[in-house]
């Protein structure tokens, strides 16, 4: 086994990012030190272990040391927490079995594509962080002619290229549970084209063509124009030729309305919905398992686009949605427009500048919390790709390495993330956040030591709480903010304080037949029984739930009868 990406025993990983219904879960463990026993072999679903008997093969390196692999077979729909024992220590991982890769999107990006490029080490680290969709961004020739005549090739921005390489990385994504998908902007078109076909073209009202930072210029989207069967034959053929297994629609939040060729007013907003569906088509009549993602930058225009045949509501934050509270507020808007994976590209700024250690960590902190967030909320956050690279900046290949010491936290929560992603990626439940806590509110009561105080809308300083409910579940996601800003996209030099004694007293006149809690940061991201009691009161049953300390995030649920 060639050496691996975070590989520090002991370990274990799946060697998928998500397994289809039917395929074998294959995972590979490291013991620790001279360890060759094989370990005891645990699978959760939420807090109840379920029976398992793996199909084991012990390999053997050249130096002697040992390390294992390990087959599940017959597994339904669902998510699911691995844990493997020697002795005293454990390590974990966690898998999702799904119907199809369009269940739940967890979105990757990969930027590098030079001829040199030829390692799958990144492909790797997507895997194992279960990014089961990759964005190639900025692997095309140009903006209005995706693939290159020949097999290297500059791209826009003159960096070297290779579609050898491309070619290598979209057979490792396929290998590794991971839909690749090509980058490709809704209506960039160069001088060439332009020069060709101005009456694709659109133009400002007193005739002048509409350029993106002087390079580019936008063409008409609309159904009427050449232009929309151009660029969505563009796409089939990134699907045909070389294997993509999607495109995302790319646009730049502006302009919004412009006038055609013909100088008849043109609502951009509203054409996209029809390009959207003429590119999923396309796609998917070249490849069954291939669709679209469209870019609605800003949260512009979500009302018209949620709802089209695309793969998931895909919104790219900016300013003014600058707090915790502003991410949520995105993802449960769309959820309301549409029945779908949602997800936030939201870019992590502190990155950029992190220069010493102090910097690198306040970086840290503020990503692990925008992550935390945005999954609490029912969402997933297009942050993480290349090799070990952190999104900091819309141009990708700007993107932030990060430290090697900070990786295992990382693991930690993209695991929890799916480990317990029945809390979050849910169907059929109502969000209950601001009407049974807080303010008038008084189903759910939140009560800690003196100077913690609660908030339902993530107010700088709180202990956020987010609440849903279902049939047979109440879920509460708890994120710490004591100390420090409600902005997202901040430094956080300090780490909130630890807090300890938390207790939730809930009105709930049913039968509760347990209550559990889990965190990333603690046990393996093993879920624990919490201690709770339950008293008759007025009103009917209240159920007591001690909750020993939250650290950034916990997850609590109650299992209802």
């Amino acid at each position: 086994m060639t050496p691996e990406l975070l590989m520090i025993k002991p370990d274990c990983w799946t060697e998928k990012a998500q397994y289809l219904l039917g395929e074998p879960i294959t995972l590979t463990l490291l013991p620790p030190g001279e360890e060759r026993k094989l370990p005891v072999f645990k699978l959760f679903s939420l807090a109840r272990e379920l029976t398992c008997e793996p199909v084991w093969e012990q390999m053997e390196e050249a130096d002697g040391s040992i390390y294992f692999k390990a087959s599940i077979s017959g597994l339904g729909e669902g998510y699911y927490g691995v844990e493997a024992h020697w002795g005293e220590g454990f390590v974990s991982t966690a898998f999702d079995v799904a119907p199809d890769r369009r269940k739940d999107i967890r979105y990757g990006f990969l930027s590098d594509f030079s001829s040199e490029d030829t390692e799958d080490e990144d492909i790797k680290f997507a895997a194992k962080l279960h990014l089961n969709t990759c964005q190639f961004y900025d692997w095309m020739y140009r903006h209005d002619k995706l693939i290159a005549e020949e097999d290297k090739y500059t791209d826009p921005l003159g960096r070297e290229t290779s579609l050898k390489v491309i070619r290598l990385k979209i057979s490792a994504c396929k290998e590794h549970g991971i839909r690749p998908f090509a980058y490709g902007a809704v209506y960039a078109a160069t001088d060439a084209l332009f020069s060709q076909h101005p009456e694709w073209a659109v133009y400002t009202l007193d005739g002048q063509p509409m350029r993106f930072a002087d390079w580019l210029y936008y063409m008409d989207t609309s159904k009427e124009s050449p232009w929309s069967d151009y660029i969505v034959e563009q796409y089939s053929d990134a699907v045909k030729q070389l294997g993509f297994q999607g495109i995302h629609m790319d646009t730049y939040g502006f302009p919004k309305h412009v006038w055609n060729s013909k100088k008849e007013p043109v609502s951009l907003g509203k054409t996209f919905p029809v390009l959207i569906q003429h590119a999923s088509q396309a796609v998917k009549e070249a490849d069954a398992e291939s669709g679209v993602i469209f870019n609605a930058v800003n949260n512009w225009p979500v009302e018209e686009v949620a709802a089209a045949p695309q793969d998931a509501v895909y919104i790219e934050v900016w300013p003014p949605h600058d707090t915790y509270h502003d991410l949520y507020s995105l993802i449960h808007k769309a959820k309301q427009l549409a029945q779908k994976p949602v997800v936030l590209a939201a870019y992590m700024k502190p990155f950029l500048k992190a220069e010493t250690i102090e910097e690198q960590k306040a970086a840290e902190t503020a990503l692990l919390l925008t992550y935390a967030v945005i999954n609490a909320s029912g969402g997933r956050h297009l942050v993480f790709g290349e090799n070990r690279g952190v999104l900091c900046d819309s141009y990708y290949a700007k993107y932030a390495v990060m430290r090697e010491e900070f990786l295992p936290e990382i693991r930690a929560y993209c695991d929890f993330a799916v480990r317990y992603g029945a809390l979050f990626v849910t169907e059929n439940t109502l969000d209950i956040s601001m009407t049974a806590t807080d303010g008038i509110n008084e189903d759910i009561v939140f009560s800690a030591a003196d100077g913690v105080y609660f908030s339902s809308d993530g107010e700088a300083g709180s202990v956020w709480t987010i609440i849903r409910e279902a049939d047979n579940r109440l879920v509460i996601q708890l994120i710490n903010l004591a100390g420090i800003s409600n902005r997202w996209n901040e430094p956080k030099p300090l780490r909130p304080a630890l807090i300890s004694n938390l207790r939730i007293c809930i009105l709930l006149d049913r039968k509760v037949n347990g209550v559990y809690g889990a965190a990333p940061e603690a046990d393996g991201g093993r879920a624990k029984s919490l201690d709770y009691h339950m008293e008759i009161r007025k009103n009917g049953r209240y159920w007591i739930i001690d909750i020993p300390y939250l650290n950034l995030w916990k997850s609590i649920w109650l299992e209802l009868d």
